[in-house]
């Protein structure tokens, strides 16, 4: 018999981020394996609804925690389709996903994205009562074992980054760079992700800066989109660096830019509550240099698959960039070292193994 889920992202959120590409990416995965008959408790017209399939979706809002009118539909869905698991995919409906859980009679797992505290009566009340909390992160998972939840409650079960989008074999990169029209002697060095300071933007360029005073054979993408975006822009023009950059701005498709790229720069100066695009750099074969930030310094072992440093100490990115570009095999073998690390770690098969290993 197969095993029924329900999952729960009824959050309207009209900035959808890592959590509702999460959702989206589960939902897709689930649905293709035979021994689980998968719902959906989505908000209309939400993001997530309009990127997952409208079979056995059920369409509820929940405005806040324990919205009378969402939580008793939720509550209904549970069990009228005698759910054995829900799953909770956002912390503002964590009440209402276990309450659901409680009165059908299902196990509920809830998944933790964010590093700030949780509610006290969600750390007291819930979460001990739930059956699995899947911190997306040992980051994660940290800050809820200092909340006092027991080792037992916590288990880490990534994001998952697709292989047949991101995965890419080196040899392909020519390819790649002939695609977007990149000049094979040049070097490809990658910003994507939100162009705002607290991701690393104006490091990104103080970076490129020095770089460009010591070698010409080197373009730097912009991949991303911010209000900072327009301020880069005419900075770029001002200076004259603007011929060595290509500004993508917003776009659909990251992983064909991250395929012509040779080194991805991570720059964030605040936590990151998982490191997507660190992860995406390393299924698309770059060299990855990240700040020591959670969770970010938790993703590569420093000098193996990929290099860890200082938080603003761009002098550092600037050797470890440097020490790549004058010693290729050393790129490539730090690119194959992360590339190892995301297919042990990261990959659909890998990530699913580990999530459904809990359904018991």
């Amino acid at each position: 018999m197969a095993l029924r889920l329900l999952w729960v992202n009824t959050n309207t959120n009209p900035n959808p981020g890592g959590t509702e590409a999460h959702s989206v990416d589960f939902i897709k995965a689930l649905e293709n394996i035979r021994e689980i008959e998968l719902y959906k408790a989505i908000a209309k017209e939400s993001f997530v609804d309009r990127h997952t399939s409208h079979e056995k979706k059920f369409h509820v809002k929940l405005r806040f925690e324990l919205e009378p009118v969402g939580t008793t539909r939720l509550v209904k869905i549970a069990r009228k389709i005698k759910a054995h698991f829900i799953v909770g995919n956002n912390g503002n409906e964590y009440i209402s996903t276990f309450l659901a859980g409680r009165l059908s009679g299902a196990k509920v797992l809830l998944f933790r994205h964010m590093l700030n505290p949780l509610p006290p009566l969600v750390v007291k009340y819930v979460l001990p009562r739930t059956y699995k909390v899947l911190a997306v992160s040992e980051a994660s998972k940290s800050r809820l074992l200092k909340a006092g939840l027991p080792q037992e409650k916590v288990e880490v079960v990534p994001n998952f980054i697709d292989e047949e989008t991101f995965a890419t074999p080196w040899e392909e990169k020519p390819l790649w760079k002939r695609e977007l029209g990149i000049a094979q002697s040049l070097k490809v060095i990658t910003y994507l992700g939100k162009v705002a300071e607290g991701k690393g933007i104006y490091d990104f360029l103080k970076v490129a800066q020095s770089l460009l005073n010591l070698r010409k054979d080197l373009l730097f993408l912009l991949v991303g989109y911010g209000r900072e975006l327009e301020r880069v822009r005419h900075w770029l023009e001002k200076t004259g660096y603007h011929k060595h950059f290509s500004v993508i701005g917003k776009t659909e498709e990251p992983e064909k830019y991250l395929k012509a790229s040779d080194i991805l720069l991570v720059l964030s100066k605040d936590e990151e509550s998982f490191g997507r695009v660190a992860v995406e750099g390393m299924a698309t074969r770059n060299a990855v240099i990240l700040y020591n930030v959670e969770n970010l310094r938790n993703l590569v072992q420093d000098g193996a698959d990929g290099f860890v440093c200082e938080r603003g100490h761009t002098e550092g990115v600037v050797e470890r960039v440097l020490l790549l570009l004058e010693n290729p095999e050393r790129l490539r073998q730090i690119a194959e070292a992360g590339f190892r690390t995301y297919m042990r770690n990261y990959t659909k098969e890998a990530v699913l193994r580990k999530f459904l290993s809990l359904l018991v």
